[in-house]
C-alpha cells in the first residue's frame, strides 16, 4: 500500500464504518445550537440530538469550518509517521476549510519539505465528497501512489454531480447560500425545489409538486446529465443521502434504478449537520462519481 494518510474535512459525510474500513481521517466541522457554544460534528454533537433540535425546537444551527489548528494537528501526526498527505474538503465555493487547510500546509511544508501535502478542493459536498474520497481509498488500496490520486480527483470532480431537493428554502437564506437557487418558489404548498450541484456551484434544476413527483424528475436530471455528456452509465458509482427521512432512500433507489439499472450502487448515507444546518430537514439525495477506472 503506497505511503500516505487520506484525510476529509467533516462535510463529506463518510459512515464511521467506511472510513474505519480504509483508513480515512476526519477533520470535523463545529456546529453551534444555543448561539454561544460549538461542538465538533458527531465527536461532540451527535447526530441525533442535531436532528431534534433542528426540527423539534425549530433551532437554526450555525456551523465554523475546522480551524487551521486541527488541520495543523491532524496532519502532523501523519508527517512524523513518514507519511505524505491528501486532503480532501468541500467546494470553496461554500465554505473557507479549504483555504484553512492550505493555510496549514504551508505552515507544516516548512518543517516537512520531504514530503508531499496534496489540497484537494473537491468542488463538491456530502455524498459526492464521499465518493471521491472513497476511490481515492480504493485507488491506495490498489496499490497507486499520491500522484496517481490526485490526477485522478482533478478529472472525477468536474464529472461529479449531486442532484437533490430540498423541503424548503429558509435554511439556505438563512446561510447566505442560497445564490442562483432564489428564483425556486418552495413557499407555495407541496412544491419541492430540486437544485443540482456540480463544479463547486449550487444551481436551480426545477421543480416538482410532490416528493414522489421530485424523486422521478431527479431521477430523470441524473440520467439526462449523463446521456447528454454522452458518459458510460456503467462507469460511475451512485448513493442516496438524506437528513432525517430514513425511509425515503429505499423508495428513491428503487426509481433511480428504473432510469440508471446497470449502475454501481452504495449503501445510502445520512447528510451530516455541516450540511443539513444549511439545507434543512427534508433534504434527499442523489450523489453521483465515476470510478477511478473510467480515467485509466
Amino acid at each position: 500500500m503506497s505511503l500516505f494518510q487520506i484525510f476529509s474535512d467533516g462535510a463529506a459525510d463518510i459512515p464511521s464504518k467506511v472510513a474505519k474500513q480504509y483508513h480515512i481521517s476526519i477533520i470535523p466541522f463545529y456546529v453551534c445550537l444555543d448561539q454561544k457554544t460549538y461542538q465538533k460534528e458527531i465527536v461532540e454533537l451527535p447526530l441525533t440530538v442535531f436532528y431534534q433540535k433542528m426540527i423539534e425546537e425549530n433551532i437554526f444551527p450555525k456551523t465554523s469550518l475546522p480551524p487551521v489548528q486541527d488541520y495543523v494537528d491532524s496532519f502532523t501526526s501523519a508527517l512524523q509517521q513518514g507519511k505524505d498527505i491528501i486532503c480532501f474538503t468541500i467546494t470553496d465555493t461554500l465554505s473557507g476549510s479549504f483555504q484553512s487547510a492550505m493555510t496549514a500546509k504551508q505552515i507544516l511544508q516548512e518543517q516537512y519539505p520531504e514530503r508531499k501535502i496534496y489540497i484537494e478542493n473537491s468542488w463538491a459536498a456530502t455524498g459526492s465528497q464521499y465518493l471521491l474520497v472513497r476511490e481515492a481509498a480504493r485507488m491506495q488500496q490498489a496499490g497507486y501512489d499520491i500522484d496517481a490520486v490526485h490526477s485522478y480527483i482533478e478529472k472525477a470532480k468536474i464529472d461529479s454531480r449531486i442532484f437533490f431537493m430540498v423541503g424548503t428554502l429558509k435554511h439556505l437564506e438563512k446561510g447566505g447560500r442560497i445564490g442562483k437557487v432564489a428564483a425556486l418558489s418552495g413557499s407555495i404548498l407541496n412544491i419541492k425545489p430540486l437544485i443540482v450541484l456540480g463544479n463547486g456551484e449550487i444551481n436551480k434544476a426545477g421543480i416538482a409538486r410532490s416528493r414522489k413527483k421530485a424523486m422521478i424528475k431527479l431521477s430523470e436530471l441524473t440520467k439526462e446529465y449523463i446521456e447528454q455528456n454522452h458518459f458510460c452509465v456503467s462507469d460511475f458509482i451512485v448513493t442516496i443521502g438524506t437528513t432525517n427521512t430514513p425511509e425515503e432512500p429505499e423508495i428513491f433507489s428503487e426509481i433511480l434504478k428504473t432510469y440508471l439499472p446497470t449502475m454501481e450502487w452504495i449503501e445510502p448515507f445520512q447528510i451530516g449537520a455541516t450540511i443539513a444546518t444549511h439545507t434543512g430537514p427534508m433534504t434527499l439525495g442523489v450523489c453521483i462519481n465515476k470510478k477511478f477506472e473510467a480515467y485509466l
